[in-house]
């Protein structure tokens, strides 16, 4: 299995497949690369690579010297994997509040990131259902048997098959409880709406669906950006990866060959 070892001594694990422009899934707090099972098939339009974020899956983990480094903390361990993986102006594709992270990325290193595309993105937690949420799965996973019940509850929510379930619950089951409390948390007190006029210039897609009202909403913060496309995806709840994942695929495809005509 293919790991790569950052400077702070954490053990990367990914998934690599495919040829072309290479595209970097960035998935939410405990559920690890499996999230993005149905975008493997995109390996043939690109260079796919998914990757577990540190203390999820099997990779390793270090917790950070305080909560306003974890989202840093991410971020150097996505570039360690970027340089060793020697990639050249990676897309960055992102679910749910793993757009945090690729949107920290793109601030700290805005010249080396051809473009991003965010299902369910947002800047900050701007809703007060968003909040709630952020809220539960802190209570929930400091509980005991807290990480059995929100597995449970995320491969439920996720799964299109039986098959699916058991391999987002088992993957789910496998993340360190700290290292999702750490982002949890983390991400309640992240806030790059401020900062998002710096990445004006970026080719940036953000997917919602409609039927997702509290993480729509965020909407707002990316309207003005010039090179930000917010497309909406019909019917959909927050599990597009999955649920709408032929149409999610589509939207990638689409970027890509805007990214290709424009080049």
């Amino acid at each position: 299995m293919p790991y790569i070892n950052t400077t702070k001594d954490i053990c990367l694990y990914y998934e690599k497949s495919g040829k072309g422009r290479p595209i970097i899934f960035i998935h939410p707090p405990l559920m690890g690369h499996v999230v993005f099972h149905y975008q493997k098939i995109l390996s043939e339009h690109a260079q796919i690579i998914l990757y577990d974020q540190r203390g999820h899956g099997r990779s390793s983990y270090q917790p950070s010297r305080s909560l306003e480094r974890v989202i840093p903390d991410h971020v150097a361990d996505l570039r360690t994997l970027i340089q060793e993986l020697q990639l050249k102006q990676p897309i960055l594709s992102s679910y749910s509040s793993g757009g945090l992270i690729a949107l920290s990325y793109a601030l700290t290193f805005p010249n080396e990131v051809g473009g991003m595309i965010l299902s369910g993105g947002f800047p900050c937690v701007g809703s007060a259902m968003l909040f709630m949420e952020y809220q539960l799965g802190v209570l929930i996973m400091k509980a005991s048997g807290g990480q059995k019940a929100l597995s449970n509850l995320l491969a439920n929510a996720h799964k299109m098959t039986q098959e699916d379930k058991k391999m987002f619950y088992t993957y789910c089951k496998k993340a360190n409880v700290h290292a999702v409390l750490d982002l949890y948390k983390a991400g309640l007190k992240t806030d790059f709406s401020a900062q998002l006029k710096q990445l004006d210039l970026l080719p940036m897609w953000i997917v919602y669906g409609t039927r997702d009202k509290f993480i729509s909403k965020h909407k707002k913060y990316f309207d003005f950006l010039t090179k930000t496309e917010i497309i909406f995806i019909d019917k959909a709840f927050h599990q597009i990866p999955t649920h709408q994942h032929e149409q999610f695929n589509q939207v990638i495809q689409r970027f890509l060959l805007d990214m290709n005509q424009k080049a």
